[in-house]
């Protein structure tokens, strides 16, 4: 009788167990994901103002595109950022 007692108790600390372990892994996911968010955000800021001053040094989009490794898409989006944020403040 008392071994299916400890038994119990030890499956049920198993189980409140594996949840901590559960819950810690999700925690870790996370702050990871957080982590390659906020470094894509600084990497953007610093691409961005690269752009700008090449653009606005006469560069083409294509040269620019190529200067600094980042694609022709994303170089027109970052100049309609800029063009929407100057709109913005202007406002």
């Amino acid at each position: 009788m008392l071994c299916c007692s400890s038994n119990k108790k030890l499956k049920e600390e198993k189980r409140v167990l594996e949840e901590i372990i559960e819950a810690k892994e999700k925690t870790i996911e996370n702050l990871q994901a957080s982590r390659v968010a906020v470094k894509d955000v600084i990497e953007n800021f610093s691409n961005h103002a690269e752009v700008m001053m090449l653009i606005e040094a006469g560069e083409s989009r294509e040269e620019v595109s190529r200067k600094l490794g980042i694609p022709l898409n994303k170089i027109e989006l970052i100049i309609k950022f800029d063009k929407i944020k100057k709109e913005n403040a202007s406002s």
